[in-house]
């Protein structure tokens, strides 16, 4: 009887979101005539409803989904993601969930460049930058007044993109078959859908391999933080194309470790070849994913000298191989427009800095304090207007407040420590308590991964909080195998679950109250109406 009326329920439901998306316009629904994401969106969700609600039956296919422990486990996991695409679309659209305005479109431009056979973008830099005949054309205070490709680079009269072509090469695919313009928004949220998807699947791979033991919850709750901890929803907001490359960076880098991480346990050439593959299109997309890419490249040797001598060679061939053309590529492809394999376009930004004459200024070890602070301690600053808490750009000791060596800066971008919105990944230091031989080399290499990228940007002249998502997904996946391990190695399973419910339920509160605060001079400009009614009902509630 119950399953009857809830099946009558989804129907009805189903229809009603069916029928009232399509005739919106006639109904007064929509006032534009075109299908926004929101409309799409809830017009899906009800013909879901309704193709499960009438071909239901408790012995064909859906019954036996719905009516198995791990079939309604992933019929929540499914949700779970729903829910998380959701978000990031909210963020994305700020709110709007109509349209998707970008600010840049840069791997747009380079993908049309590409599809006319050239490197540099196909824009005439003003005349004004050309009449320069030395390196003072990178010098800011003398390209006052005059426009330009902001960040872009300027070489022999040519504007190219420091930024790594792997995005846009993917972009140059697509528009074969999809012309109009696409901006860095939208790529990186692509992108960052891609992500979550192989978070999901290596999640599910370590679940499965190496703990099945665990129950589901705690496997959708290891989802949830990875889809949501700061700042996965944070970077969409803006969605230029420093956000767009570092994502796509992640997804290839993800990637790359859903086809290696099973590989140690059953090795298999495919996996390593496509790990190799996925690594190097990482560092396509953001070159301070090498020194990961290089660690974890040393674990894989030691691993294959150690556990697989017989056919030592070709594994590392397969993996190394891709590895190897990509960097040939990369460097041919440098060379081709800078006449250097090692010149990526950095020296010839113009943007803020004169890169040019500072570029040995812009990595250095006394960054590091500073930035360490920022990273992982820099605190919320409360207020009493909604939302209450958002983001600082510093909020240090005064001794790091007026340390001030070379060319850092201190007052910069938001940042909120990782310690403070995000306590969660505090459980990542279970992995190395009482560690299981069989996880050796997958917290070995997801650990130097993290380290690689994570001390990489802290030697930086800045830090910003995009930059965390450098860091984050490699992070992530070593804080999953510690809050498992810990089900494990902690007596007091009770106590436990308790602090980890705690700390997730901040973790994902605190990213999407930042992600909302931290942008919201973003969300006036495009949704002013929202912002006053949320305001007005939020401090109305809380008076």
């Amino acid at each position: 009887m119950r399953t009857h009326w809830l099946r009558i329920t989804g129907g009805l439901v189903g229809t009603a979101a069916v029928l009232l998306m399509i005739f919106a316009n006639q109904l007064g629904l929509e006032s534009f005539p075109s299908w926004g994401v929101r409309r799409s969106a809830i017009l899906l969700i009800g013909a879901f409803l309704l193709v499960t609600t009438l071909f239901y039956r408790e012995d064909n296919f859906i019954g036996k989904i719905l009516h198995s422990a791990d079939g309604r486990f992933y019929v929540a996991l499914m949700i779970l993601n729903a829910g998380m695409v959701f978000i990031y679309l909210w963020f994305a659209t700020t709110g709007m969930l109509k349209s998707m305005p970008s600010e840049t479109n840069y791997f747009d431009l380079q993908a049309n460049a590409f599809a006319k056979g050239q490197l540099e973008l196909d824009i005439q830099p003003d005349p004004a930058l050309l009449a320069f005949t030395d390196t003072s054309l990178y010098e800011p205070e003398n390209r006052i007044g005059i426009p330009v490709l902001w960040d872009a680079t300027l070489y022999n009269g040519k504007y190219y993109l420091y930024w790594g072509p792997t995005p846009a090469l993917v972009l140059t695919v697509v528009k074969l078959f999809h012309k109009p313009d696409v901006g860095d928004k939208l790529l990186g949220l692509l992108f960052l859908v891609g992500t979550l998807l192989f978070l999901n699947l290596t999640i599910l791979e370590l679940w499965r391999r190496h703990f099945p033991h665990i129950p589901h919850w705690a496997v959708l709750a290891a989802v949830a933080f990875a889809g949501l901890v700061n700042p996965m929803p944070y970077v969409l907001v803006e969605g230029r194309v420093y956000e767009a490359a570092i994502i796509a960076a992640q997804f290839f880098l993800v990637g790359g470790f859903y086809f290696l991480l099973p590989a140690f346990a059953q090795p298999s050439l495919p996996r390593l070849t496509l790990s190799g593959a996925f690594f190097v299109l990482s560092i396509g997309s953001r070159t301070t994913i090498l020194p990961a890419v290089g660690l974890v490249s040393i674990v894989i040797l030691i691993w294959a000298f150690q556990t697989q001598r017989q056919r030592m060679l070709p594994v590392l061939l397969a993996f190394a191989i891709p590895i190897a053309m990509g960097g040939a590529a990369y460097a041919g492809y440098n060379y081709a427009r800078f006449g250097s394999f090692t010149e990526f376009g950095y020296s010839y930004q113009l943007t803020s800095y004169n890169l040019y004459e500072k570029m040995d200024q812009t990595f250095a070890v006394e960054y590091i304090p500073p930035n360490l602070y920022k990273t992982l301690f820099n605190p919320l600053e409360q207020r009493e207007v909604f939302p209450r808490i958002f983001p600082t750009r510093w909020a240090g000791p005064e001794w790091l407040t007026n340390y001030k060596p070379k060319m850092y800066l201190t007052f910069t971008e938001n940042i909120t420590g990782l310690f403070i919105s995000s306590p969660f990944i505090l459980f990542a230091l279970l992995a190395f308590i009482k560690p299981r031989q069989e996880l050796r080399w997958v917290t070995a290499s997801i650990t130097l991964a993290f380290v690689a990228v994570f001390f990489t940007l802290q030697a930086f002249f800045f830090v910003a909080m995009r930059y965390l998502l450098d860091a984050l997904p490699s992070l992530v996946l070593l804080t999953v195998v510690g809050f498992w391990h810990g089900f494990e190695i902690i007596k007091n399973k009770k106590a436990f679950i308790i602090i980890a419910t705690l700390f997730l339920l901040h973790t994902i509160t605190v990213s999407l109250v930042i992600s909302y605060s931290g942008n919201l001079e973003s969300f006036r400009i495009l949704n002013p109406d929202f912002v006053q009614r949320l305001t007005w009902i939020f401090n109305g509630l809380f008076k």
